[in-house]
């Protein structure tokens, strides 16, 4: 009898579950991707149209200056990942920044630091977009996808739109609503 219960159970479990899982309730990000296009190209048009796309990514970036060269060298180093297998990686900087972030939807500022210390973070704890924009294309034979030959510098100013998906994506975040994308100005103070 409780093996009936138990096999009941689960199949009452899998029967729940295939019907969260239907076609229309998945999130599909290239879908998603393909719709903010248009919007996106549209708004650097009409606000920045100087701005460049990157085919890769589908971020949009105009460089206002390129801040003093070789102020920062950006380093492969060897890494563990979580198999225990030594692997090439990019050390990841901290960086300090005076920024701006605005909805593309509304031009609406979400959030700002243009303090004379600006925000100071580790790199790899912001998004997609503002790892991409300060990391280089590639070092050496290593590619990494960044939107400069040699990754942004001390003193360097860059603006960007990003689609949602190199933002935060369907999540809500604050003031960001779900599938935003975004538009960022970001003044390099440091990078250490």
């Amino acid at each position: 009898m409780n093996f009936i219960k138990q096999l009941f159970c689960l199949t009452i479990t899998i029967s729940l579950f295939a019907a969260c899982t239907k076609e229309s309730n998945v999130f599909d990000p290239i879908a998603q991707f393909e719709s903010e296009k248009p919007i996106i190209k549209s708004y650097v048009n009409s606000n920045y149209p100087e701005m460049t796309l990157n085919d890769t990514t589908g971020i949009w970036f105009e460089i206002i200056e390129d801040g003093m060269p070789n102020s920062y060298e950006y380093k492969v180093v060897d890494t563990t990942n979580m198999y225990g297998q030594t692997v090439k990686a990019l050390r990841m900087p901290t960086i300090t920044v005076r920024y701006t972030g605005k909805l593309i939807s509304d031009n609406s500022v979400f959030d700002s630091n243009t303090t004379t210390d600006g925000l100071t973070s580790k790199l790899n704890n912001l998004i997609g977009a503002w790892q991409l924009a300060f990391i280089p294309k590639d070092i050496g034979e290593y590619k990494f996808g960044g939107l400069t030959p040699t990754g942004l510098q001390i003193g360097s100013k860059i603006r960007i739109v990003t689609p949602s998906y190199y933002g935060y994506g369907a999540s809500q975040q604050g003031k960001i609503p779900a599938n935003s994308p975004l538009f960022f100005e970001i003044e390099v103070v440091n990078i250490k």
